[in-house]
């Protein structure tokens, strides 16, 4: 009869039943970590959904349409974004309330609305979810006044992609976008000089410096080119009306300057505003505009000056 096979059991020496429970502790934490990752959702993110979408490329591409119900801060109400073709260079950014990489994004938004809000560029934020009651107080206390509109349900980003927020186009005055998911000051600087030419309309061959500095946006130059072409002898009817439809956009281009200038100073940036106060006066010096240059200038140092003594 053969013998039978009798089986030991094998009993864990205290070592071994020390590193069984440390791999069951590392097992049971890798557990946690991945069921707490499914759990909390991305700060400052739409969600997973968002999360796993990515915005388009449309470069070249006619702009997807977008009307715009809920808006504030200037942007009107019913506002579509087609009717702003062969009118204005856009910057669309779609953000979060408490996305914090928006918020380190979105101050150069503001820089750009400062700049050029009245001069051929027309910024549209556009908020995910929150009412604007609720977001409007939100960028007044980081100082934002740019445009803003409501996309309660994410349609509006989804035309786009959709993607993480924050994201930016650059859309030029032909409607077609020129930069996807893209802050390029270098693309908005092209187009908004092309808009600049296309205010200003067309302008003999004479006039080619000033033409260029107009693009530019170097207005001082322009009008100082333009107004030695027109103490020239000889001068034909179509130059002197190029250069009388120069100086009036010139002199609004001034009062764009003041206006910002003006602002900082209620707001208490009265450094800046002199410093822009400056940048007028050189910008201007050796034209037509330089004695209201100058008017404006010693108006705002009488004020500033009488401000600092009330303080």
């Amino acid at each position: 009869m053969p013998t039978p096979i009798v089986s030991t059991p094998i009993v864990p020496t205290p070592r071994g039943r020390r590193r069984a429970s440390r791999a069951w502790a590392r097992a049971a934490l890798v557990a946690l970590l991945a069921v707490g990752a499914l759990l909390v959702a991305p700060a400052g993110r739409a969600g997973d959904a968002e999360a796993a979408k990515s915005w388009r490329d449309l470069n070249g591409r006619v702009a997807p349409d977008l009307v715009f119900a809920e808006t504030a801060l200037g942007l009107k109400a019913g506002t579509k974004l087609s009717s702003l073709r062969n009118k204005s260079v856009v910057v669309l950014a779609f953000w979060l309330r408490d996305c914090p990489h928006c918020k380190r994004e979105l101050p150069k938004l503001q820089a750009l609305h400062e700049r050029s809000s009245q001069s051929g560029l027309q910024v549209i934020s556009i908020c995910h979810r929150f009412p604007l009651k609720e977001v409007t107080p939100s960028m007044a206390k980081h100082g934002w006044t740019f445009p803003v509109a409501r996309d309660p349900t994410g349609a509006l980003a989804n035309r786009y992609g959709g993607g993480r927020r924050p994201g930016f186009y650059v859309i030029g005055i032909d409607g077609r976008v020129k930069a996807s998911n893209s802050l390029s000051n270098r693309v908005i600087e092209t187009e908004l000089g092309r808009w600049r030419l296309a205010e200003l309309g067309p302008v003999p061959a004479v006039l080619k410096k000033a033409r260029d500095a107009v693009y530019g946006r170097d207005y001082g130059t322009a009008l100082r080119a333009a107004e030695a072409v027109g103490r020239t002898p000889g001068v034909t009817a179509d130059v002197r009306s190029a250069i009388t439809r120069l100086t009036t956009i010139a002199g609004r281009k001034l009062q764009n300057r003041v206006d910002r200038a003006e602002a900082w100073h209620k707001q208490g940036k009265t450094a800046a505003a002199r410093q822009e106060y400056r940048g007028i006066l050189a910008a201007f010096k050796g034209t037509s505009l330089e004695a209201r240059a100058k008017t404006l200038a010693q108006n705002f140092e009488s004020r500033a000056g009488s401000s600092k003594k009330g303080d």
